[in-house]
């Protein structure tokens, strides 16, 4: 929803995307809101009813593609009377989230969200607390990091949990945005090597973005110039276009 302040048609379900190309306005807001979505009609219609609406979907339209127009139908003739009690066209065609949207509860995210926080006064997290984390885990705890810390403790936390070393590309990426945030020059090389092996936009928007952005980050800003103009034969032709786009924005 942050991405897209500026133009907050691209957080409606239902898009006009006309003229518009899908890959430049790809986000997690179909997936997340869609959830949302779904989880607000369970909520409303209980679990049993919603399971067995969900099985009907699957038989009616498997193998098929349909649009937010024929859900909707759907979900009405099969709920009979929804649309009395969830209002579809602002889940579907409104901007941002509906006030009716539910936020999740979670003791171990709360955890996780605590942990990060400890670590702006230089506390990381004792290991038989992650004892048990795996990559989504790590994904959240960089993720609530703030967005800038002293280089010295990315060196430490690096030092004791091996993140830049990491075989789950969403925890590497997520510690080297924070390496370079906070102008971390020791995984410079890692960032440049992660951005010739890898071609996803997932993990090129956010590396070049990072190196990219900012008025005092001129290394940074050369680094992503030089690694782009090496690696960019190596790119889909839709990820050399989301790049070129990050740079001419950013430099």
């Amino acid at each position: 929803m942050e991405r897209f302040k500026d133009n907050m048609e691209f957080t409606k379900l239902k898009t006009n995307q006309e003229g518009i190309d899908p890959d430049a306005v790809y986000s997690q807001v179909p997936y997340e809101k869609g959830f949302q979505f779904l989880w607000r009609i369970e909520r409303e219609i209980g679990r049993p009813a919603f399971d067995e609406f969900i099985k009907k979907y699957i038989a009616t339209f498997k193998f098929k593609s349909i649009d937010t127009d024929t859900f909707l139908d759907f979900l009405k003739s099969n709920v009979p009377g929804i649309e009395k009690d969830i209002d579809l066209k602002l889940w579907t065609e409104g901007t941002g989230i509906p006030l009716d949207a539910h936020e999740p509860v979670s003791n171990l995210y709360t955890k996780i969200v605590s942990l990060a926080n400890e670590f702006k006064i230089g506390r990381m997290p004792r290991e038989e607390e992650v004892s048990d984390w795996q990559g989504q885990e790590w994904e959240l705890y960089l993720e609530n990091l703030p967005k800038s810390v002293e280089a010295s403790q990315v060196l430490a936390l690096d030092a004791r949990y091996r993140l830049s070393e990491s075989k789950d590309y969403e925890v590497k990426v997520g510690f080297l945005q924070l390496a370079i945030s906070s102008k971390c020059r020791d995984y410079y090389g890692e960032v440049e090597k992660t951005l010739k092996e890898v071609g996803r936009m997932k993990y090129l928007r956010p590396l070049y973005t990072a190196l990219a952005q900012g008025t005092e980050r001129e290394e940074e800003k050369i680094l992503a110039k030089q690694v782009f103009s090496e690696a960019c034969e190596c790119y889909h032709p839709i990820a050399q276009g989301v790049v070129e786009s990050i740079l001419a924005k950013h430099l």
